[in-house]
């Protein structure tokens, strides 16, 4: 056999190495539990590494009520989605805490039930913070955290209503399945 004809055996052979991830995770948070929630991450750890990578997408919907009366003002939609970093402190233990950083797209779209109108906003920003996260059993995994970004805001305006957010924060309890 030709060295040649070796050298793209080899490459396949290190880079299917290099990119085999030790933990692949799947898993379903909070707000999925909520008013057309949805709520995923996937993400995964190469091979005796401390980083884990993933992306995440996170949906949810809430509705203002008059105060005075109960009726609907507005439906207000809620996305976060992108992609993630986390530094693991103790990658092979049971549990370990993490410091982490993201980039989420926030979208927000609130709708006036009265007239029909809809304002949208969104904006791309850094989040950082940390967590915990855990096993439970072989196959089955928890994790808890909490993202800030100061620096996020967003405004969407209808007839009836007008909402300013400034600052994010990106909450985390989710459940999974480790492959």
């Amino acid at each position: 056999m030709k060295r040649r004809s070796l050298l793209p055996l080899l490459l396949l052979t290190l880079g299917n190495t290099c990119l085999q991830a030790q933990e692949f995770r799947a898993g379903v948070g909070l707000f999925t539990l909520g008013k057309d929630g949805l709520d995923l991450q996937a993400d995964f750890r190469p091979k005796l590494s401390h980083w884990q990578a993933g992306i995440k997408y996170v949906h949810w919907m809430d509705t203002s009520r008059d105060p005075f009366t109960g009726r609907k003002l507005t439906e207000t939609t809620q996305t976060k989605a992108g992609p993630f970093v986390n530094y693991l402190f103790r990658p092979d233990s049971w549990g370990t805490w993490y410091l982490g950083g993201s980039v989420l797209r926030w979208s927000k779209e609130e709708k006036s039930m009265y007239t029909g109108e809809v304002g949208k906003a969104s904006t791309t920003s850094p989040y950082l913070g940390g967590g915990f996260t855990g096993t439970m059993g072989r196959h089955f995994f928890y994790n808890m955290g909490l993202t800030l970004s100061p620096g996020a805001k967003l405004n969407t305006q209808t007839s009836v209503s007008s909402e300013q957010d400034s600052g994010g924060f990106d909450f985390q309890i989710l459940v999974g399945a480790r492959f």
